[in-house]
């Protein structure tokens, strides 16, 4: 239990957060890896080259410190950061050693005093939102490994299938080494996947949705080849872009928790661009289950007809379980879309006259914004809105 002079003093430094926020967390960022190297095994540093995660941690401490009092408010945002953390192998004993760097760099950064009351009430409140993962997280370590066919930390995989998508995107089908069953998810979840990349003295783990509906014994993830080859930010999806079947792969088991929240006959779905994946999981999920998917709209936006991933998949199955199937092009209509350019209001509202529905879409985080806007624009509520971001960041706001 927090104390109320902690509350008080927290909730005073927000304002001063909201400025000083990523200062302090790029220096943190920094007394972390000078001391503890290893922990690049575990973070994105594509990410951390970017600034990206300097920025959401800023935005998670500053929202902490407004919400303090009301912690039931970050329930959503503790949720998608546990599972994630989850993903990576995060483990008790990592965050003292977090605790410690993030109050080093507040006290240097702000010169303060190591007996400062903002240091001091610092102090405890990380104790207490630590205790807060650590159990949330233990939580689905366990549920994972308690799973049919479920398991705790690495777990070796072998490609047993490959497919070519276009568009620089691949599928891999993926089987247990071991060649025992493997824990099913919720359609939306993703793997953690970990590799050395060549030439990489660190091993890299990143999260890829799974795109296949559940079973016990194949995963499949897609991958897009990052544009920017040699850098940090395409490291991971290039290297996987060379691997070839009979080759292995290290992964956590599927955490997630962009799922179907309220299971209904009376769905959307918006893909953006290889964002799809984990929303073509969901409707293979509900044909696989022999639901009624008769009311189910897919919207699917791509760059243009060589980046139309699973067009054939997606219309063998419109034709044969009748859902309403909609297809954007950015550049040229005439071959596969329905439309071209981005997706307005006035297409929207002709496509989506149930304004009741829930609305699930993922992609580029400009597209979702965009998309989120635009529903709302048009009579969709924000609690019927969920997305998924690939990334650090926790909202859609810029």
């Amino acid at each position: 239990m927090i104390s109320e002079k902690t509350l008080e003093i927290v909730k005073s430094t927000a304002p001063i957060l909201a400025t000083e926020g990523e200062a302090i967390t790029t220096l943190f960022y920094q007394k972390l890896f000078a001391n503890h190297p290893e922990l690049k095994n575990i973070f994105n540093m594509a990410n951390q080259s970017k600034g990206e995660q300097a920025r959401a941690l800023a935005d998670s401490i500053f929202q902490y410190a407004v919400h303090i009092d009301k912690l039931e408010l970050l329930g959503d945002a503790v949720a998608r950061i546990a599972h994630k953390h989850a993903s990576l192998q995060v483990a008790p004993e990592h965050y003292p050693i977090v605790g410690r760097f993030l109050l080093e760099a507040i006290q240097e950064h702000l010169s303060l005093a190591s007996d400062d009351p903002v240091i001091i009430a610092w102090e405890e409140a990380y104790g207490a939102l630590a205790a807060i993962f650590v159990n949330t997280e233990e939580r689905i370590y366990q549920e994972n490994e308690a799973k049919f066919g479920g398991w705790r930390g690495d777990r070796e995989f072998i490609i047993s299938e490959e497919k070519e998508e276009g568009g620089g995107i691949k599928s891999f089908y993926l089987n247990a080494k071991d060649g025992k069953p493997i824990a099913t998810f919720k359609p939306g979840q993703y793997v953690g996947v970990k590799v050395r990349p060549r030439d990489s003295e660190f091993t890299a783990i990143r999260q890829y949705s799974l795109s296949n509906a559940p079973n016990n014994h194949t995963y499949r993830i897609t991958v897009r080849a990052e544009t920017h080859a040699g850098n940090p930010d395409g490291v991971v999806s290039h290297f996987l872009q060379s691997l070839q079947v009979g080759d292995s792969l290290l992964l956590q088991a599927p955490t997630g928790d962009f799922v179907i929240k309220h299971p209904k006959n009376d769905l959307v779905f918006i893909a953006g661009g290889v964002g799809i994946t984990p929303l073509i999981s969901m409707l293979l999920a509900k044909i696989e289950q022999e639901e009624d998917v008769s009311k189910v709209t897919f919207i699917q936006c791509c760059r243009d007809k060589n980046h139309h991933i699973f067009a054939k998949e997606l219309k063998a199955l419109q034709a044969q379980y009748g859902f309403r199937y909609f297809v954007s092009y950015e550049k040229g209509s005439g071959s596969g879309a329905d439309v071209e350019g981005y997706l307005t209001k006035e297409i929207l509202n002709q496509w989506l006259e149930n304004k009741q529905t829930e609305v699930y879409f993922c992609g580029p985080k400009s597209f979702m914004a965009a998309i989120n806007h635009t529903l709302q624009t048009i009579g969709f509520k924000e609690n019927q809105l969920h997305y998924e971001i690939f990334g650090p960041t926790l909202t859609l706001a810029e």
